[in-house]
This record gives structure tokens, sequence and C-alpha cells, in this order.
């Protein structure tokens, strides 16, 4: 039963998540194309590859970059899937200069911690996610099962006494 609520409580989370107004990132520049990624430049481009007009040579040494050292099979898994979530709580921002009103900025979800699991590396898969997420262009699909697809998103991995914190706004 506290499964049930807990399962309820991330899928509330993930529509919050969705209605969220989302920062905008600033673009890091990318290295100079190599002839692997200029031959990577005659692959179809995709929707979020067309949006954020970039060549798709940029894209793909993002997304390699962002996904160095981790498996191909675990590439396109939701990090909160590594480990057992405790629960989330979600984050607001006044939205009136008494305080009194408040709209949804995110959320914090908190996760036991696994063995061999560590900040560092968690904020490395989330990473990674990300950028498969946001090249493949299927935020949409993804977002149902993960927060972290969410597009635009900005999040930080912090470590508590028993497990980890990580912040998505």
């Amino acid at each position: 039963m506290n499964n049930y609520f807990s399962n309820v409580l991330l899928v509330s989370v993930v529509g919050l998540l969705a209605s969220c107004a989302s920062t905008t990132r600033s673009a890091a520049t990318s290295p100079p194309a190599t002839s692997t990624q200029q031959a990577l430049a005659g692959q179809p481009q995709t929707d979020a590859v067309l949006r954020a007009g970039l060549p798709v040579s940029q894209v793909d040494a993002r997304t390699a970059q962002a996904c160095a050292l981790i498996p191909e099979a675990e590439q396109n898994v939701c990090p909160l899937q590594h480990t057992l979530v405790l629960g989330t709580r979600q984050l607001k921002t006044p939205i009136d200069t008494k305080g009194y009103v408040f709209a949804p900025a995110g959320a914090v979800v908190y996760m036991v911690a696994a063995p061999g699991l560590t900040q560092e590396w968690l904020g490395h898969l989330v990473e990674c996610y990300q950028a498969k997420v946001a090249t493949a262009g299927n935020a949409l699909q993804a977002r149902e099962s993960c927060p972290l697809a969410e597009p635009e998103a900005s999040y930080s991995v912090s470590s508590t006494g028993d497990g980890f914190a990580i912040s998505i706004r």
C-alpha cells in the first residue's frame, strides 16, 4: 500500500513538472568536429536538434560526452530506476508580493543509497539520460515514466544521510 502511494506521488510529480515553466540553459560550446562526427552529420535530424538549431554532429558529440563510460543498455533507463525512491517533495515559488500564492517550480526526489552508486555517478547518469532524451526528441513519451525527461529542466544531485536527493527545476 505504501508503494502504491509513492507511485501515485511520483506520477503527480511528473505531471507537476510537465506544467512547470522551465529555465533556459545556456548552450555550451562544443569541441571541433572530428572525422567521425562529420560522418554522423549525414544522419537525419530529429525535432529536438532542429529546434535547437545545432548540426547533428554537435548534438552527437554532446551526447557521446554526456554518456561516456555508461553502458549502452543503461543510457535510456531513467536514473530514478537504479534504486528505491523514498519520496518526493514539491518545490514552490511565491508569485505574489506577500508570499501567499505559490506556483509549482519543480520537485525533490529522495532515493535510497545503493552499492556502487555515488553522487557524482548519479549526476552523470542524469546528464546522459537528459542528453539521450533531447537527442531522440521523445521527451513527451519519456516524461510519463521519468520526471528527469522534462525538456530544459535543470537538476542538482546532493547526498543525504542515507541516500540522495535530486532537485528538478
